[in-house]
């Protein structure tokens, strides 16, 4: 009959094997969650060496009295590696837990498995077994073999450097993981004390082995990390991730958040401008900067006082592409905003004020040139005149640019023919004595773009050609080719007038206007607006005469029924 003591012990062990399956189980709903599952079977293992211990103490027989101790000893062994595995990914070291060599740490526990498995055959993990009965249970004495102290040892050290890894966090994260880190620290420390000292032999009652009794509060530590501080709700996986992307040190304002949307992290800039501190952390994302973390990726910006952010939001991926939350940082654009808006009341003057004025001044001088009998006058109010024109143009131009860029690109498949005998009735309209050709015998049957700022690109280059002719008759003339390996579809204007400035064309590569660098017209920045808006390229030679080129991608789908369909629609 099992006595007071003894039962105690033998109910504590069982207790422990229960509780820790029990908390495995639980923890399920992390699974995916940075070192869970590896915790989970870690739990698993501790609770197979605390029920096969426990049960094997009151057992009588000694062949199932050896198994269970055999059953207790890969429970035991298993503990340590599948701990060590549960640091590092947990910590965000999850790229050792991928390494080829991870099998190594489990060496130890397979091993382990099979030579207790079969011990009834041989005595490599201990000999002389034997029941010594205390406290009226089946305990048991036997000489451990240097292969079983070696398999003890590894598990005891792989246990070891996962609690000092998680020590390590607490450190370096400080108020964050601390409880957490706190309670699986100190629920190892007891656990590993009376192993040791079990191992050793050293104490009254060698042949009683108190760690399964003793998992009893380890368990009760590790549910108290998970249930009172939602250890795998947020972990430090998140922050070392981030420190690998290298923003540590951006003078921009940034937060770190996890899968929740709390803040986990933030760095100087973020603290001064929210007025928090670290130590309030983790803090929802919608507390402290006052608004959904959603809302601000869905708008962009974000208004804080006088000043205006943008908003750029990078996910946080850890070796094995899991999402582990991601990085906020905010830009301030005060500055390109105000200037965006200057620009805006600097385009409204120019297409409405500007043209409204030059209009009434175009007016008076045609009047007063018609009716001017002085002719060296009449040639200045000419010359007013065609001044005019040209602002006028301009004003044209960039009012018809804005109008076509504000809108969504409508692209479609378009006849090549069709789109350049249009821009030719256009352009001889505006320009009735020019001499305008199309040469379009080796151009496809259709292409697909958006007509519209196609057309504009190609109508612009043609009138600047034209307006720049010193000719008594401007010509232009307009193709259309495919090139041989049907990669690309180009479109050229070809005039014959003297060679573009070069530093228009410079001021076009260098994406801005210098000084010194102004062009002739704003046409050429037009077409070259309006080819990057259809993803073509835009270049220039000279051949006798300015060549003009536009280079559109081979999207000519001349197998698509729908394409045909929207052809013979349009």
């Amino acid at each position: 009959m099992v006595g007071l003591i003894g039962g105690g012990i033998v109910g504590l062990s069982i207790a422990s094997g229960i509780a820790s399956l029990g908390l495995a189980a639980y923890l399920s709903r992390h699974r995916g969650r940075p070192g869970a599952t590896w915790f989970m079977a870690s739990l698993s293992s501790q609770g197979i060496w605390a029920l096969a211990y426990g049960v094997g103490l009151v057992l009588t027989d000694p062949q199932l009295r050896a198994a269970a101790e055999a059953l207790s000893w890969i429970g035991m062994n298993c503990t340590g590696p599948l701990f060590l595995a549960f640091a590092l990914e947990y910590t965000g070291r999850s790229t050792v837990t991928e390494e080829r060599w991870i099998p190594v740490l489990f060496v130890s526990p397979i091993a382990t498995a099979l030579l207790g498995l079969t011990t009834p055959f041989h005595t490599l993990l201990w000999r002389d077994f034997q029941f010594a009965p205390l406290f009226d249970l089946g305990t048991v004495l036997y000489s451990i073999q240097p292969l079983g102290y070696a398999t003890v040892i590894t598990s005891l050290t792989m246990a070891g450097i996962g609690v000092l890894l998680l020590v390590e966090t607490m450190v370096a994260y400080g108020s964050v993981y601390r409880r957490e880190t706190i309670a699986v620290v100190l629920s190892s420390i007891p656990v590993s004390v009376v192993l040791i000292l079990w191992l050793g032999q050293i104490g009254p009652y060698p042949q009683l082995n108190l760690t399964p009794a003793l998992l009893f509060t380890h368990v009760a530590f590790d549910a108290y990390a998970f249930s009172s501080t939602s250890m795998f709700e947020t972990n430090p996986v998140t922050q070392r991730t981030a420190e690998r992307s290298a923003v540590d040190d951006l003078d921009d304002p940034l937060l770190v958040v996890d899968e929740d949307s709390r803040v986990v992290k933030l760095n100087d800039r973020a603290q001064s401008l929210f007025e928090t501190s670290r130590e309030r952390l983790p803090q929802s994302f919608s507390s402290l900067v006052g608004t959904e973390l959603a809302s601000l990726r869905s708008s962009g910006e974000l208004s804080l006082g006088s000043r205006t952010y943008g908003v750029s939001y990078t996910p946080l991926e850890t070796a094995d592409d899991s999402t582990v939350g991601g990085i906020v940082v905010l830009y301030d654009i005060t500055t390109e905003r105000k200037q965006r808006q200057q620009l805006s009341v600097l385009n409204r003057v120019l297409r409405h004020n500007l043209r409204n004025e030059m209009t009434v001044v175009r007016g008076h001088a045609d009047s007063v040139e018609s009716n001017w009998a002085d002719q060296q006058l009449g040639k200045q109010m000419h010359s007013i005149i065609d001044a005019s024109d040209r602002l006028l143009s301009i004003s044209d131009q960039m009012r018809e640019f804005e109008r076509i860029i504000d809108d969504e690109l409508n692209e479609q498949p378009i006849d090549c023919r069709e789109l350049l005998e249009a821009v030719r009735t256009d352009v001889r309209e505006a320009y009735p004595a020019a001499s305008v050709t199309v040469q379009t015998d080796s151009a496809p049957d259709h292409v697909f773009t958006d007509p519209t700022v196609l057309s504009l690109a190609m109508r612009t280059l043609t009138e600047n050609a034209i307006r720049h002719s010193v000719d008594s008759v401007p010509t232009a003339e307009l193709a259309c080719t495919v090139t041989p390996a049907e990669e690309a579809v180009t479109f050229e204007v070809r005039d014959s007038n003297g060679r573009i400035p070069e530093m228009e064309l410079e001021a076009l590569d260098a994406d801005e206007e210098h000084p010194l660098q102004h062009g002739r017209s704003i046409g050429l920045w037009i077409v070259n607006w309006a080819v990057t808006a259809v993803g073509g390229e835009l270049t220039f030679g000279y051949d006798g005469g300015n060549v003009a080129t536009i280079t559109l991608p081979a999207d000519i789908r001349e197998n698509n029924p729908d394409s045909a369909d929207a052809l013979s629609e349009g």
